[in-house]
């Protein structure tokens, strides 16, 4: 099961049971200069009732990584550039155990790690820097949902304009404009529907 969001996360209490365990990837941020976000997606699930088990996929080796996979309840990846995300990923040869994970468990992306879910994240190039992974071969991501997310649909003005810009860049590509007050909500058969979360 996949939540996909851009910033809510009070939509978790009814995916994940209480003091559920839920692994926490912030490598999306690693090299951003203002991590301010990553710790208030912390605190927020910490308040929610979560138990927080830190994955650093960069640092631990692809063994510890898949023993902490079969302990927790979900997976939460959390925003920041989404091709250092998808770069670290592969390099650490773990795409399709997260893959694997996502139709057993629960998968929740925000953001970064919501972009990650769609097919590709070739899209995002005005978004985020790519040249932050100058070792990402291709932009094959996860393919767990057929469409691509624009995460923070109307936040910002200057962001809006740029998300609206690649909807007619990519024009072939069905894209859904998240707002932070919604999420994506997969089933096991792929099937999604957009939610509000507040």
């Amino acid at each position: 099961m996949l939540i996909l969001l851009s910033s809510n996360k009070e939509i978790l209490k009814n995916y994940i049971k209480p003091n559920g365990k839920v692994g926490f990837v912030a490598t999306a941020s690693e090299l951003e200069n203002n991590r301010e976000f990553v710790g208030k997606d912390r605190r927020e699930l910490i308040d929610i009732g979560f138990e927080l088990i830190d994955f650093d996929i960069t640092n631990e080796d692809k063994t510890k990584i898949l023993e902490k996979l079969n302990y927790i309840d979900a997976l939460f990846v959390a925003g920041g550039n989404a091709f250092y995300l998808l770069q670290q990923l592969y390099m650490k040869d773990i795409l399709i155990d997260l893959i694997n994970f996502a139709r057993k468990k629960i998968y929740v992306g925000s953001s970064a790690g919501a972009c990650i879910a769609c097919p590709s994240i070739d899209y995002l190039e005005k978004l985020d820097n790519k040249s932050n992974a100058p070792f990402l071969k291709n932009c094959y991501s996860m393919n767990l949902i057929d469409a691509y997310i624009l995460p923070h649909y109307n936040s910002k003005d200057k962001y809006t304009k740029l998300a609206d810009e690649i909807e007619k860049e990519y024009f072939k590509y069905k894209f859904i404009k998240l707002s932070n007050a919604q999420a994506i909500i997969v089933d096991d058969l792929g099937r999604y529907v957009v939610i509000e979360t507040n």
